[in-house]
């Protein structure tokens, strides 16, 4: 066991020693201050929210009343009895400019990224040593293949834990330092199934941000199959961004057909089953997208493991 933990923390060693991994989160921490600039300049000042949020169920009463579309008009309905139940029970909307309403905004719009730099990561962990020739010399020190492939693979699972906290770090410290603490403590009002569902601002984030990783180690995750299939780092690499930008917009576009369901990036995003959103497909569950996340899990591992172990990597 010492052996193999020598492994991972040699393979993590690798990983922030090189300077693209600095970059990587350099480039989040830039993202993340030019976001909040930009919202605090532009960003109207609340004032008083019982009052604005009046208005609004005013404006959306009278658009309502005027449009012919049975679909938008039912879905002004929803975001009026959100307003009037936040009126009504007087819980404040969490607002854009404060660090909650700006640490779920940078989960939502951020969150690609995170994917991307992990894939970049991960698409190179295994093709790099190809490339230099290091492998080589890795599998002379440790004669086992199962064990150098899973340290790699253990490394960039808590790398990407490590890209997940910076993610929750860099977005808290730059939220206070905007928008100070304030609005901190908001629940956050949705409307779910016909229901009206209240829940804890920080609770949602928690859970949007456990989601998250999970969707990005899966992402990860086949970026270092790539990673171990090809033996080109800039193959591999760029593959893996092309797959993490593209797939899960491809399968959007197909997700009419029942049939889609069953494809992979349909399910990676938890995200849909919580409450105010709808999975990408009718019928979808929870359990479902785990269980099809978990068979194509042992499918891409099974084929990475075996691949690795089998072919003459020496070459």
């Amino acid at each position: 066991m010492s052996k193999f933990i020598g492994l991972v923390r040699n393979e993590h060693m690798k990983t922030f020693r090189r300077l693209s991994t600095w970059i990587l989160l350099g480039i989040l921490l830039g993202m993340f201050i030019l976001i909040a600039g930009i919202t605090k300049y532009y960003a109207e000042d609340g004032g008083n929210w019982r009052q604005s949020s009046e208005q609004q169920v005013a404006e959306l009463q009278k658009q309502a009343e005027q449009t012919e579309d049975p679909v938008y008009a039912a879905s002004l309905q929803e975001d009026m009895a959100v307003l009037q139940y936040q009126l009504d029970n007087d819980i404040a909307p969490i607002q854009t400019d404060s660090v909650l309403g700006f640490m779920l905004d940078a989960l939502l719009n951020c969150g690609p990224f995170l994917i991307m730099f992990i894939a970049i990561i991960a698409g190179g962990m295994v093709s790099n040593e190809f490339s230099t020739g290091t492998i080589k010399l890795l599998l002379t020190k440790t004669p086992s293949r199962f064990s150098v492939l899973t340290s790699k693979y253990v490394s960039m699972l808590f790398t990407t834990f490590l890209f997940t906290v910076a993610f929750l770090l860099f977005s808290f410290i730059v939220g206070v330092i905007f928008f100070g603490f304030d609005g901190l403590t908001a629940s956050r009002v949705v409307l779910d199934n016909g229901e009206i569902v209240k829940e804890s601002g920080l609770g949602a984030l928690s859970r949007d941000i456990g989601y998250g990783f999970i969707q990005v180690a899966f992402y990860g995750t086949i970026a270092f199959a790539l990673s171990t299939l090809f033996r080109n780092s800039a193959l591999a690499i760029g593959f893996s961004i092309f797959i993490a930008l593209f797939f899960p917009t491809i399968s959007y576009l197909i997700a009419r057909y029942d049939w889609s369901k069953y494809i992979l990036f349909n399910n990676l995003d938890l995200s849909a089953y919580t409450p105010g959103n709808t999975p990408i497909v009718d019928g979808m569950t929870l359990g479902f997208s785990v269980v099809v996340m978990l068979v194509y899990f042992i499918i891409i591992t099974a084929i990475t493991w075996l691949s690795f172990i089998k072919r003459d990597v020496t070459a």
